[in-house]
């Protein structure tokens, strides 16, 4: 039987592998870690693989369980699997689609009608410098990848940086190397309200928020309605450009186009 490969790594990922299910597709997952996998094992019947994928490792995996069609839900800054899922249907004759919600909207750069104070910027280096020159703590809720970015631009990082990750210990190692101390890292499994993200702003005495545009699976405007009741800027990573072959917004746009392969 020909099946359905999805490539998880959004809350909506687990959303499509659900409704996947339901209309009897034979579902091969893919994460990259084992926070991920644990997230997916409730899910009887799938076959899931654990870890990073380049290219040629998807082109396996198609291959190896007659995968027809590939539905890519990896995170929006997760370019260079966009790229290895779209490289690897070229060589195998598999059907890519990408499953992306729509950017949260925001108009142009700095105060709104809203209360949101916005500084877009494009690149991680760049959000530092500009939360770097903003007087007080800063608040990162961008995971643990870049963390270091921020360290090394940063002088007083160990007094001012705070960071907001998932409960999982290679994560925590990471905040770790790049210079944090353990008072200044807060593990915590999402997704945060409103509420929420307004008190973890309070708790870290945050004078700036930096995130992600990851739309609203991601929680950003949550994070930038609570900043904005409390006065507080955001500096926001736009999501990197991908010429994406074939792109959906919603769920159910991604169950119609599945039922073609399946």
């Amino acid at each position: 039987m020909k099946r359905i490969m999805v490539i998880a790594g959004t809350r909506d990922s687990r959303d499509i592998i659900d409704k996947l299910l339901k209309i009897q597709a034979v579902v091969v997952a893919t994460v990259t870690t084992s926070f991920g996998r644990e997230l997916l094992e409730t899910y009887s019947g799938i076959i899931l693989h654990e870890g990073k994928l380049d290219s040629a490792g998807i082109t396996a995996l198609v291959q190896q369980n007659n995968v027809t069609c590939i539905v890519d839900a990896s995170h929006p800054f997760a370019k260079a699997v966009s790229v290895n899922a779209m490289r690897s249907c070229r060589e195998t004759g598999a059907v890519y689609l990408r499953f992306e919600r729509e950017n949260t909207v925001i108009v142009g750069n700095g105060a709104a009608e809203d209360g949101r104070m916005v500084i877009r910027v494009r690149s991680f280096a760049e959000a530092a410098e500009v939360a770097g020159k903003i007087t007080g703590n800063i608040l990162l809720t961008i995971g643990s990848k870049h963390i270091n970015v921020f360290t090394k631009s940063i002088p007083d990082y160990k007094m001012r940086l705070f960071a907001r990750i998932l409960p999982d210990s290679r994560m925590v190692a990471k905040c770790e190397e790049a210079g944090l101390s353990v008072g200044h890292i807060i593990a915590l499994q999402g997704p945060f309200s409103e509420e929420f993200n307004i008190e973890m702003l309070k708790y870290c005495h945050a004078e700036v928020l930096v995130t992600k545009e990851s739309g609203e699976a991601g929680g950003t405007d949550r994070k930038l309605n609570a900043a904005a009741k409390l006065g507080i800027p955001v500096v926001l990573v736009e999501r990197p450009e991908v010429a994406y072959t074939r792109k959906v917004s919603t769920v159910d746009e991604v169950l119609e186009f599945v039922k073609q392969y399946i």
